[in-house]
Parts: C-alpha cells; sequence; structure tokens
C-alpha cells in the first residue's frame, strides 16, 4: 500500500489564466501604493522674459507633463522674488490640466519688480519635478497711495486707447512707426503732478533716416502751436551727426518758462526693451521734471512755474514735428496723477 502524500501540481492554472493572474500581479505592482507613476517636468511657455510687463497678475502657462500611468495630473504654480524661491510671493495648487499646455493666473496682484516662477504636476499621490526656472518683471503701473491711472493702453492687442492718432502698425510687441508723421495722442485731464511712462523697442544708433528723432511731447493745444507752445514738452532722441552732444535731450516748457538739459547715449539695441519715465511735479520748496531710464535718473531740471495746460495733450511721436522715430515700437503706456 502507498503511504506517501498524494502531490500536488505547482500550478493549477492553465497557461491563459496564469498569464492573467501575472498581468495583473504587473498592474498591481505599477500602480499600487509601493510604486510611484514617473512624471515629468512641464515645459515653460510663458512669459519667460527679462523686460518688464503690465499685467501685475499674469497667466503662467506650461506645457502638460506626461505620466506613466496616463493619469490625468494637477499642476502646482510658485512665484518668488528669489531664484531659489525662498521668498515665495504666489503659489497655487490642484489646478487641472489642460488640453495640451496647462495655465494660472496669479492670484493676486504683484507689485513693480523682478520675478521668478516655475511649475510641477502630481499624480495619484506623487508630485514630478519642476519645470525649468522662468522670469518676467513688473512695471509699475501706478496706482500706489495718492495715485490715480488716468491711462493704461498695453498697445499690444491691435488697438489704442489713443484720442487721436495717425499711421503706424499694431503688432503683438506694440505699436510700431512706420513713417515719420505717425502718432497717436493722448488727452487727459490736466497733470500738474504725475509722471508718464512708455516702454520701446525697435531704438537703433542712429534711426532709419535724420528725421526721426521725437520719441515723446507734452504741450496745451489752446496756448498756440506746438513749436511755440507755453506747455511744451519733449524727449528727443539724435544721432551724432549732424548734431552735436548732448543725444538724448530734454526740452520742459512750462507756463512760457524753458529748461533744457541732456545726456550722451547713442548705443541702442534694437532687440532691447527700455522703459522711460517722464516725471514732474512738486520736490520739495521748488518743482522738478525728470527722465528715468530703465530705471535710472537720466535728466533733471527744476521749474518756478506749475505745469498747468488748460488741455493736455500728450503724444507717442509728435504730430506736428514729423519726426517720429521708424521702426519704434510702443507698450505699456500709462500716465498717473499724483
Amino acid at each position: 500500500m502507498n503511504t506517501q502524500p498524494r502531490r500536488r501540481p505547482i500550478f493549477a492554472l492553465g497557461t491563459t489564466t496564469l498569464a492573467l493572474a501575472l498581468a495583473r500581479c504587473e498592474e498591481s505592482n505599477n500602480n499600487g501604493s509601493g510604486s510611484s507613476p514617473t512624471i515629468t517636468a512641464p515645459g515653460i511657455v510663458g512669459p519667460n522674459t527679462p523686460a518688464t510687463i503690465g499685467d501685475t497678475q499674469p497667466t503662467l502657462t506650461v506645457t502638460n507633463a506626461s505620466v506613466s500611468t496616463g493619469a490625468a495630473p494637477t499642476y502646482s504654480f510658485q512665484v518668488a522674488t528669489d531664484q531659489g524661491f525662498t521668498s515665495t510671493v504666489a503659489q497655487a495648487s490642484g489646478i487641472a490640466q489642460g488640453t495640451s499646455q496647462t495655465s494660472w493666473e496669479v492670484s493676486q496682484p504683484l507689485g513693480e519688480g523682478a520675478y521668478f516662477w516655475r511649475a510641477r504636476a502630481e499624480a495619484t499621490g506623487t508630485a514630478g519635478p519642476y519645470s525649468a526656472v522662468a522670469q518676467f518683471a513688473i512695471l509699475g503701473v501706478g496706482g500706489g497711495p495718492g495715485e490715480t491711472v488716468v491711462v493704461f493702453d498695453d498697445l499690444t492687442d491691435g488697438s489704442a486707447l489713443a484720442t487721436d492718432g495717425e499711421g503706424g502698425t499694431f503688432t503683438a510687441q506694440g505699436w510700431r512707426v512706420n513713417n515719420n508723421g505717425d502718432f497717436l495722442r493722448y488727452e487727459v485731464p490736466t497733470v500738474e503732478n504725475g509722471y508718464a511712462q512708455w516702454q520701446n523697442v525697435g531704438l537703433t544708433p542712429r534711426g532709419a533716416n535724420d528725421a526721426s528723432h521725437m520719441l515723446f511731447g507734452m504741450w496745451d493745444p489752446t496756448a498756440g502751436g506746438y513749436t511755440r507752445n507755453a506747455f511744451r514738452v519733449h524727449v528727443q532722441k539724435l544721432w551724432q551727426n549732424p548734431h552735436n552732444p548732448p543725444f538724448v535731450r530734454f526740452r520742459w516748457i512750462s507756463q512760457g518758462r524753458e529748461a533744457d538739459t541732456g545726456f550722451n547715449f547713442t548705443n541702442w539695441n534694437p532687440g532691447q526693451v527700455y522703459t522711460w519715465r517722464v516725471d514732474w511735479g512738486p520736490s520739495g520748496a521748488a518743482n522738478t521734471a525728470r527722465v528715468f531710464l530703465d530705471g535710472v535718473e537720466v535728466m533733471t531740471v527744476g521749474y518756478n512755474r506749475l505745469y498747468q495746460p488748460r488741455t493736455h495733450f500728450i503724444e507717442l511721436g509728435i504730430q506736428e514735428r514729423h519726426e517720429s522715430v521708424i521702426d519704434a515700437i510702443y507698450r505699456n503706456f500709462i500716465v498717473v496723477r499724483r
């Protein structure tokens, strides 16, 4: 009599059943709590530029990350004032994925200055790597204590808020001057104390022709023609020949009293964004008009008669002079009253 125990087969499953069991085991290993999906970093779409922008709550956009399991991830965004993200000023998580790109509008207004941002995707409890670090800078648009924004015109959406104008072409970068007679005119309530600010790209050392000089002007049409106006202001860009230094000039006429100054600079880079600001008003016991270029004060004059035009025209390019700077592009034009 055979008393040995009966052997059971090692595999009691058929070939098809075994394969199905192994597949389920592999799926369990890939998706179970003991294993994490592979997630790639999102790609930066924009903004990513050192040039300043006028939007204090920009929309940050990335290309979607990929997840090895096919799960749809959510996204986290961070904005900081340093590249190490030790000073985070805005952040969000749980942003639903878009079709091919995912965006988040910064949830609070940001102040003037430089910022850095990044994003990453998260799925099934796992966070992927951060994107590359991108940057942008906020252009001050006024509205601070005691300030009122009179005009803000970004000029990048194919239109202008100007009261009057002629010529030029609207581009994605802003309004482009094509001829010396092109201009945009803004009629604003009289600003005795405030500033006008704008950005230029496309400035070259010499300019397209010898008439390409006038970048900016202010005047009062009720106080006579432009060339003899009692409230005439302009910023003028010149070239070495046939002109003498200074090659950037600032003329300030208030109630008929004229003051002129300038600084020597001709090394303009057409690919660089330049931020101009003309600022005027009381300064201590006197009045001062200043011109800033990329935040640096480059020209200053004092004046003892208030700037009080009855009708206040502010122009990008100057119609009466026909000396607008061909190829100059304007954007983010702002007028602020204090």
